[in-house]
């Protein structure tokens, strides 16, 4: 397009970039809950969640949040929003008339059980949708409507490498699946500090944070109460704290009296957010020798608060943690091993703040909420572009 005068139009770039936003999709986000009680996964939904927000305001897309428990979402711009009060079958109905009655939307899940609305509607009606691969989830064998809906999804992402490779067995083609670390949300921490738990804990202590659940016993609870023993051989002034609840609590507390160790030990049950930020401060060592883990948020939460990580080999802390520059990664199988690393993070506190604080960069460098968007931006664009 020219004027009269042949010189090309002004208004050019704008009309472009006019008619390129009519094609552009809204984006819906669709969650299995958000609250800050759901743990990590919840919080991986938040950030994927905050994410899209952003995205969409600075693309100039609209933006709506559709929550099976809910609706709020603190730090975000005001955005349509609607809780369906724990009625999976209600949210995915809505998703499913969504697509029906509108082509100009693309989907965002936060979770892989609701995608599985998707795996019902023929493709001429199917909505362009995201689907994240967390880990356990996709981990072992899957329905067919989960497996379905992840063949079927536009774009789909793992939180590591080892998430991905663990997921091939069981899982469609995954050729195509982008691997996108996650980052810790930038807010402040919730809640008040439990100034009675911060007195008895005291300071240069292990600490280990993770649900005590029978079913996710992957975590390495019992490793680090078996390893306790020798740790006290090696560190007689040695604490342990553990926080987190779940319906194995009390075998692990039973445990740790069998083995003579539990006036070394405190169990802290849930704890509030800036407790926990506190327990971080004050701890010589964050430990989770989890081989169960996705991604491990816990490991970044440690890394910011400048403290050495230990974490498992052969799990997805390799991908977190630099074996001896950050932190130490072991075989949670061998006792003796796991013993001696413990005890070498308490007897060398010298060699431990370096530790951390290699491990505060490598967060800063490689972990900010900025990096994973920038991974993510790719992924949102093949689905409002295309």
């Amino acid at each position: 397009m020219y004027t009269e005068g042949g010189g090309a139009c002004p208004r050019l770039p704008t009309m472009l970039k006019e008619a390129m936003n009519l094609k552009r999709r809204d984006l819906v986000f669709v969650s299995a809950g958000l609250g800050l009680d759901g743990g990590g996964r919840a919080a991986a939904g938040r950030l994927l969640a905050g994410a899209c927000a952003s995205f969409a305001r600075e693309r100039g897309v609209g933006w709506r949040l559709l929550t099976l428990n809910g609706g709020g979402l603190p730090g975000l711009p005001e955005a349509p929003a609607r809780d369906f009060g724990g009625d999976a079958r209600a949210l995915a109905l809505h998703v499913w008339r969504r697509q029906l009655g509108s082509s100009g939307e693309a989907y965002v899940f936060d979770l892989l059980g609701p995608a599985r609305v998707q795996a019902f509607l023929p493709r001429p009606l199917r909505a362009p949708y995201l689907v994240p691969m967390y880990g356990i989830e996709v981990w072992r064998p899957l329905e067919w409507d989960r497996r379905r809906a992840l063949a079927r999804a536009t774009v789909s992402f793992a939180i590591s490498a080892h998430t991905l490779e663990r997921a091939r067995p069981f899982c469609p083609d995954l050729s195509g699946t982008a691997v996108v670390p996650l980052a810790l949300e930038d807010r402040p921490a919730e809640g008040a500090v439990d100034a009675s738990l911060i007195s008895r804990a005291g300071r240069g202590f292990l600490l280990m944070a993770g649900r005590m659940a029978a079913s996710e016993r992957y975590k390495g609870h019992d490793q680090l109460l078996e390893a306790m023993p020798r740790v006290r051989d090696l560190c007689p002034n040695v604490r342990l704290v553990v926080a987190g609840e779940g319906d194995d609590r009390r075998r692990l507390e039973e445990k740790a009296a069998y083995l003579g160790v539990e006036s070394a030990v405190v169990f802290a049950g849930f704890t509030s957010e800036a407790t926990l930020a506190e327990l971080y401060r004050r701890c010589a060592a964050f430990v989770m020798p989890s081989r169960g883990e996705g991604f491990g948020l816990v490991y970044l939460e440690a890394m910011r608060a400048a403290r050495p990580v230990l974490a498992a080999r052969s799990s997805a802390a390799e991908e977190i943690v630099a074996d001896g520059e950050t932190g130490l990664l072991v075989d949670p199988d061998d006792r003796e091993n796991l013993a001696r690393a413990l005890a070498r993070l308490l007897r060398d506190p010298g060699a431990a703040r370096r530790m951390g604080w290699a491990g505060r960069e490598r967060w800063e460098r490689e972990f900010g909420v900025d990096r994973f968007r920038q991974q993510l931006e790719p992924l949102l664009e093949r689905l409002v572009g295309g």
